[in-house]
């Protein structure tokens, strides 16, 4: 029988920092990071220690690295007893990102989460949680789903519009000598680390980003190569970078070769994740009256306005001062059922909303409402950086920033633990990954293994991620895989180990 175990709260601290690192990715190997001030040493990803390397189908990818118990695992400033890494990754040209989930404030393990989409290939535990709900919002198709009356960090997918200078992806064609090449972007600030890009006159810099091969083209012909890539003007032409498995090939290649490229017209927008802050923003208003909500689903209510409920909600409301039940009428409109002026504890009828009003203006104006009364509904979230998300959770700390380690290990504990991280680059690829023992153990309800958040930072910069983000971890860390032949499996440790019931999850999904 599998163990349960509830959350408790817990505490991260806030990140700040610098640490300059380049990015580094080999198909095969991948070598350990540099040392950064104050942090634990980072194994590498190599091929010694690689025990799966699993397609699961879309172009996604199961991998994971196991040490062993022992000197293996010391030697390696790892958890003596053993370490396991596990990483899911894809890219959003051919997959998309979401949250998972089972009502609010409801908890559940992975197992029953993955079954609530069944486009699921892989997911990771998500937001820090304790018996209240996640810490942080959380946005579905674009809609607030669930929000704390505060900006909380939130990391998810968004529509970003793409402005051509500072880059996007593409699915151009660079055709020489009679053969093609798919070009895999445009002007990108950081390519991936295995890519094509194409830098034209418009990119933003005055240089172009350094690739393993760089390649000159102008008039249609091959103007100069650079066998070891160069940082190069787009005033002398159209500059190709090269990283990856290309470069063998495109390394051949003579002066005055005739080339051609085809670029279909820039797109006008293009999905990438995003790591920001957001609030949510909304009103309940008919003809005459108002009142305006900061918090979506939120069991403790706002302490200054007021607090919207929906059917996603699968509990009674706490009182609020002056509450409004809503529900839909046979024409298609919402109409105010009852007016609470003293407050009521209500369950959310279906399509329907409990509006809980809990400051004084908010609960004088809610008050104001009639039965009978048609009312609109209006809520959106408003974040830090001017995003919009389609999908997104909360998050913890960011480990990496812009290609930057922006981890500062001396503000942090160096404990080696289980720890889940999500991370991504403009190219669009994505990464879920976990550090775990890799095996079952009697544990007493404290998971044992892992390694430091250092550790996964650098072991995702290292695989080609420019951008992370902390998730919650401990007992929570939890993977699971869709395995084309196994079907529905845990990857980060067997399936007998114990599940934790979680806030949310984050999963990397087909397109429908």
């Amino acid at each position: 029988m599998v163990q349960t175990h509830r959350s408790m709260k817990r505490r991260f601290g806030a990140v700040t920092g610098f640490v300059l690192a380049s990015l580094f990715a080999i198909s095969g190997v991948i070598p350990a990071s540099a040392s950064y001030p104050d942090c634990v040493y980072t194994p590498a990803l190599d091929l010694s220690h690689k025990v799966t390397d699993k397609s699961l189908g879309k172009a996604v990818k199961a991998m994971a690295w196991q040490w062993q118990p022992g000197s293996d695992a010391s030697n390696a400033s790892l958890y003596s007893q053993g370490t396991k890494v596990s990483a899911v990754t894809g890219n959003l040209r051919q997959i998309t990102f979401g949250v998972l989930h089972q009502g609010i404030s409801q908890t559940q393990d992975l197992r029953v989460l993955t079954d609530t989409n069944p486009n699921t290939i892989a997911a990771l535990n998500g937001d820090y949680f304790d018996d209240n709900g996640p810490w942080s919002a959380m946005v579905q198709d674009g809609q607030v789903l669930y929000a704390p009356p505060v900006n909380s960090g939130v990391v998810g997918l968004i529509r970003h519009k793409v402005k051509s200078s500072t880059g996007y992806m593409s699915t151009g064609i660079l055709k020489i000598n009679g053969k093609k090449y798919n070009v895999t972007g445009v002007n990108q600030l950081k390519p991936g680390p295995s890519s094509l890009v194409v830098y034209k006159s418009d990119f933003v810099r005055p240089t172009t980003p350094k690739g393993q091969l760089t390649v000159v083209i102008k008039s249609g012909k091959v103007l100069k190569i650079y066998p070891k890539g160069a940082s190069v003007s787009t005033k002398v032409g159209t500059i190709i970078q090269v990283n990856g498995n290309l470069v063998p090939f495109l390394a051949k290649l003579k002066t005055k070769t005739f080339a051609k490229l085809f670029l279909p017209p820039v797109p006008q927008y293009e999905n990438r994740l995003a790591a920001d802050s957001v609030s949510a923003v909304g009103s309940v208003s008919s003809k005459s009256n108002t009142v305006n909500f900061d918090s979506v689903n939120f069991a403790n209510l706002s302490n200054s306005v007021a607090t919207l409920f929906d059917e996603n909600y699968v509990d009674s409301t706490r009182t609020g001062r002056t509450t409004i039940r809503i529900g839909p009428d046979g024409l298609g409109n919402l109409v105010v059922r009852n007016v609470y002026k003293y407050g009521a504890s209500r369950e959310v009828d279906p399509g329907g909303y409990v509006l809980q009003a809990t400051g004084s203006a908010a609960a004088a104006a809610a008050a104001k409402f009639k039965v009978g009364e048609i009312v609109t509904v209006s809520r959106a979230h408003r974040s830090t950086n001017k995003q919009q998300f389609v999908a997104a959770a909360g998050r913890g700390p960011r480990i990496l920033q812009g290609g930057k380690f922006v981890w500062v290990c001396a503000n942090h504990n160096k404990d080696l633990r289980p720890r889940s991280a999500i991370a991504w680059n403009q190219d669009g690829q994505i990464w879920l990954m976990s550090s775990s023992l890799g095996y079952e153990s009697f544990d007493f309800g404290f998971r044992q293994g892992g390694s430091t958040t250092s550790q996964m930072g650098e072991w995702l910069l290292a695989l080609g991620a420019t951008d992370a983000v902390l998730l919650d971890g401990g007992g929570s860390t939890t993977m699971q895989i869709n395995d084309p032949s196994q079907g529905w499996k845990r990857f980060d440790l067997p399936d007998t180990a114990w599940y934790r019931e979680l806030a949310n999850a984050f999963s990397i999904e087909s397109k429908n």
